[in-house]
């Protein structure tokens, strides 16, 4: 009995020894602490001046709101163009990224499947447009859009979404498609399937894990994007969120607090959608990496 408990002893002063974090383990989660830090504090600023008046602000800048009201909340859609603003984003965040998932996987499964030189000059030319910085077509993109009668509208700005886009799509299917077993796809056309069903029925539910990370990505960029939107719609638009915050900072005046309060209801979206698609977006990363 007495070896016993001499046994259970050691061990609990083993896991306890086990507890114990090293110097290093402590100097990380110092480091992360500092980071979380970091990255935190402008959006509680933010989050704080939002109840705040202009006049509070503009006095004590590092000021506590003396109390919670909304009144920055309703000035700000009433005043400004902001509602506008926000179904013109949800309609770029949404046509772009529903076109993306219809377009890119369909032209990656074409480039891997179609084999020989052409499809690897496809896809070379795909990739190179993730070499190209945007600021060098932006002026041919403007002239262009603008000969066709689209500049200034919402669809000029959804199709240079779906441009500046579109390589990343097509690098990521296509490491992804290429862990694809044919055989599959052989067994589905002998059934009689075309291409286009064998391809949306049995190879596309292969893709989800990287469509979930591909659509997770992109909607978080697209609802963030600020200079496309800024370059590709005029100033008779609304324009999106970001465009329409920028647009409060004035060269002798500023409405701080309204350009605060904008801030937080565009920082919502985004972390709601991260929060609740994290799990699928990791595991579409993780999955692809894999693949690839």
């Amino acid at each position: 009995m007495s070896s016993q408990i001499a046994v259970t002893r050691q061990t609990r002063r083993r896991r306890a020894v086990r507890k114990r974090f090293s110097a290093g383990e402590i100097a990380s989660m110092a480091v992360l602490v500092i980071l979380i830090l970091v990255i935190a504090f402008p959006v509680l600023y933010a989050f704080l001046n939002s109840f705040r008046s202009y006049a509070d602000i503009t006095r004590d800048p590092m000021g506590l709101p003396t109390s919670f009201e909304f009144t920055n909340y309703l000035q700000l859609f009433q005043q400004t163009d902001f509602g506008q603003a926000v179904l013109n984003t949800v309609i770029i965040t949404g046509a772009s990224v529903l076109l993306l998932l219809v377009l890119v996987p369909m032209a990656a499964y074409g480039i891997e499947r179609l084999g020989g030189r052409s499809s690897r000059m496809l896809y070379l030319f795909f990739i190179v447009g993730l070499m190209i910085p945007f600021q060098v077509r932006m002026i041919p993109l403007v002239k262009g859009m603008n000969d066709v009668g689209l500049y200034g509208t919402l669809t000029s700005v959804i199709l240079v979404h779906l441009g500046t886009a579109a390589p990343f799509g097509i690098l990521l299917y296509c490491s992804f498609i290429k862990g694809v077993p044919i055989e599959v796809e052989e067994a589905a056309q002998i059934d009689g399937a075309g291409r286009l069903r064998t391809f949306w029925s049995i190879v596309f539910p292969m893709l989800l894990p990287v469509t979930s990370a591909f659509a997770i990505i992109e909607s978080l960029a697209f609802w963030n994007e600020f200079f496309i939107p800024l370059v590709f719609l005029d100033s008779t638009s609304a324009g999106t969120i970001n465009v329409a915050i920028n647009r409060m900072v004035g060269l002798l005046s500023s409405r701080w607090e309204l350009i605060y309060t904008g801030a937080i209801l565009a920082l919502i979206p985004s972390m709601v959608i991260f929060a609740a698609f994290q799990r699928y977006f990791i595991k579409g990363i993780s999955v692809g990496a894999v693949k690839g």
